[in-house]
């Protein structure tokens, strides 16, 4: 397929993903519990707002002991702010400016994970990406929070914790690679990783859950400044810095652990030949979403079983 019949293909494919997500604006109004036990958490904008309802609407039909907060990616209109106080009665919209970002960078999803770990220090958090639907159960979730274990989503061939001298050693062999990697490099020799005990989860920030802490945010100011002294600031601020940052910061909280894969899974990270029907959440990463139809085909019966 030559770049010009697939930019037409997947501009169809996202027409009419886009025409049958819309469909979630019919579904009724959730009764959001304000005294809840957790904090489901997003940023949204104007762009994917009926991905994000679908999103969080198939999340708390599972998981409904859950209040509801979301970070405003600066793109929100006048309307998307009725229209999410019309399907969430009581949700909490947060603003860029309202994230405290000193000492760390600024942009590709930081103002994101702040937000996080803000809420983190008083909450059970989950963080949500607007690109996720959920079309099963999600007993290990709910188990998660009631023991209050954090937890992220995960594949296969990163299903355990690793120390971090054992993380640097493998990200040695990738050379000079993406930021994820080069960061990871860098672990065995950070100040702040010299405890033996400290552990690793190379999970996706996509889907997490935090149990409430104070530490969080003084851990990823340190790691952060860390990480800029030893690959400099112009590296450390790219995107997909944040991933890592993320991955530490579960990594360190109490009773991490990687969710079951494929029952929880990134598409196509790795693929699966199970049946995407019998996962329970899957994350569409990106442009993903429109490839081959899954995502609408996921999407539609997840809002059916909504009613």
């Amino acid at each position: 397929m030559n770049a010009w019949t697939y930019r037409i293909t997947r501009r169809f494919s996202q027409f009419f993903c886009d025409k049958q997500l819309s469909k979630i604006l019919h579904s009724q109004p959730v009764s959001l519990k304000h005294d809840a036990s957790a904090v489901v958490f997003s940023m949204v904008g104007h762009r994917v707002i009926h991905e994000y309802l679908v999103a969080v609407k198939t999340f708390l039909s599972r998981c409904p002991q859950s209040q509801v907060h979301i970070l405003n990616d600066g793109s929100l209109t006048a309307d998307d702010r009725s229209l999410l106080a019309h399907h969430l009665p009581g949700i909490v919209i947060h603003e860029f400016a309202d994230a405290d970002m000193t000492g760390l960078p600024k942009g590709n999803c930081w103002e994101r994970l702040v937000t996080l770990l803000t809420l983190a220090r008083d909450h059970y958090v989950i963080q949500l990406d607007a690109d996720i639907v959920v079309n099963g159960d999600l007993t290990e979730v709910l188990i998660a929070i009631e023991q209050q274990r954090a937890f992220l989503l995960g594949s296969p061939e990163w299903a355990n914790a690793l120390s971090m001298k054992d993380m640097s050693a493998i990200a040695q062999h990738w050379g000079d690679c993406h930021i994820q990697g080069r960061s990871e490099q860098e672990f065995a020799r950070l100040p702040l990783f010299q405890n033996q005990t400290a552990q690793y989860f190379r999970g996706c920030a996509a889907f997490v859950g935090l149990p409430p802490s104070p530490h969080y945010l003084p851990m990823l100011r340190k790691f952060s400044a860390q990480m800029t002294s030893a690959l400099g600031e112009e590296k450390w601020h790219t995107w997909g810095s944040e991933q890592v940052a993320s991955n530490v910061i579960v990594s360190a909280a109490h009773g991490a652990h990687v969710l079951p894969w494929p029952k929880y899974q990134t598409y196509q990270f790795p693929p699966t030949s199970q049946d995407h029907d019998l996962a329970s959440l899957i994350h569409f990463m990106g442009t993903y979403r429109y490839q081959g139809g899954t995502y609408r085909r996921i999407a539609a019966s997840a809002m059916l079983a909504l009613g």
